[in-house]
């Protein structure tokens, strides 16, 4: 049986990955920074010898690195999780495992702003992050490029897009306006008088929403299927190949909180610059991936985690 060792396992994506793996009968040992349960070893990633004594004691054929920060938004956060934590991940695995199958999680953040004509961006486009959290992850890749060759390891870096799904955490856009409208609705319903309206900034930028499930079957896909050769990186983007605006996730959500309706608050780009996003994964559909969950069931799916959303 094929071992993982997921690093953040109880994280928002973590928690599907670690899910996904076992049902495909992988045995799947997680770690957190601070477990809830005794089967999840407790890790600081920042920690090396926390790192070292996780992949020591675990042996693993396939090593997941999902932990990210992306609730801070301290440059200093984002470089001491995702470029430490990678080295330190890369580091004992090439001490204790070193044919271990590595995968690293990277960014579309790592682009930065892609002009339309570019557009679905593919993973040979020039990278030029306008934010920490980009440079960072971006940083992550160089690291990971360079271990595979200097240390002979397997290395996958995978890119999500935009990640949207049952469980995403509340500083992201679709949790955050969802939540929004739960107090909408609620007041609605005990019969005050409120503005119909709601609204969102910046409604008219595209992102790609890729369903969190659907980014732990393509994890699973390239570490079963794609795994590259020793002194290899391999570097594949997560994504539908498909804009979607801002404003079209909004009115579906507000839909779904009871016929509420988007307005614009302002036009203006996000803090990273990014007004279009939207990445190309032919190589991935011609290789037997594809995406299967849309934008809006997966929004469904957020919000059936309360009730009160839904009407």
């Amino acid at each position: 049986m094929t071992r993982a060792l997921v690093f953040a396992g109880s994280s928002f994506v973590g928690k599907h990955l670690c899910r996904l793996l076992r049902e495909k009968n992988v045995e799947v040992i997680s770690t957190a920074r601070r477990p809830t349960d005794e089967t999840t070893l407790a890790c600081d990633l920042t920690c090396r010898e926390d790192v070292s004594a996780a992949i020591a004691q675990t042996r693993p054929d396939w090593i997941i690195q999902c932990g990210a920060a992306t609730a801070s938004s301290s440059p200093r956060d984002h470089y001491a999780v995702h470029v430490t934590g990678a080295l330190n991940v890369l580091e004992a695995a090439h001490e204790f495992v070193p044919d271990a199958s590595i995968l690293l999680f990277g960014s579309a953040a790592e682009y930065g702003p892609v002009p339309p004509e570019d557009l679905p961006v593919a993973e040979s486009y020039p990278c030029r992050p306008t934010s920490f959290f980009g440079a960072s992850k971006l940083a992550q890749t160089h690291l990971a490029q360079a271990a595979a060759i200097a240390n002979g390891q397997r290395i996958t870096i995978v890119r999500p897009f935009n990640i949207i799904g049952p469980g995403l955490p509340d500083h992201y856009f679709a949790a955050a306006l969802a939540k929004r409208l739960i107090a909408q609705k609620s007041a609605l319903e005990a019969g005050l008088t409120i503005d119909r309206t709601f609204e969102v900034h910046n409604p008219h930028a595209t992102r790609d929403f890729i369903d969190v499930r659907d980014v732990a079957s393509a994890v699973y896909f390239l570490l079963d299927q794609h795994s590259p050769d020793p002194g290899q990186a391999a570097l594949f983007n997560i994504a539908t190949g498909q804009e979607t605006s801002i404003l079209e996730v909004a009115s579906h959500l507000g839909t779904l909180a009871g016929n509420l309706t988007p307005t614009s608050a302002s036009e203006t780009t996000s803090r990273a610059g990014i007004t279009r996003s939207c990445g190309n994964i032919q190589a991935r559909i011609n290789s037997g991936w594809q995406p299967l969950i849309s934008w809006r069931a997966s929004i469904d799916d957020l919000c059936h985690e309360n009730a009160d959303v839904i009407t």
